[in-house]
């Protein structure tokens, strides 16, 4: 399996070139980034996705709301296949999504752990169970460089909570004083290098339910991202998620 790897040079894409590179059935056939090209990399890196002459299987996305936005254009015109796992993408990006999705197979996540996609289902269940008599905080902490807050997982975590439209979702600053407890208010914190960690609190009267994940380093992201690209190969075009590869 030949990958297009778009935002080869930030974290994540270095990290999944890395994990890949370790693999014996896939490659980096290309890196799409706006960084420049160091030496010593294995593959050629381009500053436009327009530029790449290597053919591939599939493209892998770990960049920015724009660059992915082109990412999916340039793969509904090239009909290959997209993992998009970039986050805090706009109204525009997701109409764009929803677009390219009739024309080629496309799998997106707001976060590529197979445990935080388990987390989003306990958390449903938890609030369901509860009901809104619980305060419901959503604390999510990542490194300094991260560029959207909050993160693409704690609002995935929010809408799997709110499904029946009986909370509010709002930031910390957001939040009423006095507290109430229909509001879902979200947390975040950045600095140092971590990961990734969420935890989601849900506060009664007299107890505390708490449930957390964390990520210890970026390697079950690549994972994750993989597993995508690998599942999306020969499906039909489509909108696919973390829950469809989770039943395969």
């Amino acid at each position: 399996m030949k990958i297009l790897l778009n935002g080869a040079l930030g974290r994540m894409g270095r990290c999944l070139a890395d994990y890949v590179a370790a693999q014996p059935d896939c490659t980096v056939a290309a890196g799409v980034d706006r960084g420049g090209r160091p030496p010593g990399l294995p593959f050629p890196i381009y500053s436009d996705i327009k530029e790449v002459p290597q053919s591939a299987d599939v493209l892998i996305d770990f960049s920015s709301p724009l660059c992915a936005q082109r990412a999916m254009l340039y793969c509904a015109a090239a009909r290959l296949p997209c993992v998009i796992c970039t986050t805090g993408l706009g109204a525009s990006a997701l109409h764009t999504m929803n677009f390219c999705a009739q024309e080629i197979p496309l799998f997106n996540s707001a976060n590529m752990s197979l445990c935080v996609n388990l987390m989003q289902e306990l958390c449903r269940m938890a609030a369901e169970v509860l009901g809104t008599g619980y305060a419901v905080d959503i604390v999510e902490k990542h490194h300094g460089a991260k560029l959207d807050a909050p993160s693409g997982t704690a609002l995935a975590l929010a809408d799997a909570m709110n499904r029946g439209g009986d909370y509010s979702i709002c930031t910390e600053a957001q939040s009423t004083v006095p507290r109430q407890e229909e509001e879902i208010v979200l947390h975040s914190l950045r600095g140092g290098n971590l990961a990734g960690e969420h935890e989601v609190q849900f506060s009664g009267q007299n107890e505390i339910l708490r449930i957390s994940h964390t990520a210890f380093n970026r390697d079950v992201f690549a994972v994750g991202a993989l597993a995508a690209a690998r599942y999306l190969i020969g499906q039909k075009p489509g909108l696919y998620n973390m829950k469809d590869l989770i039943k395969k």
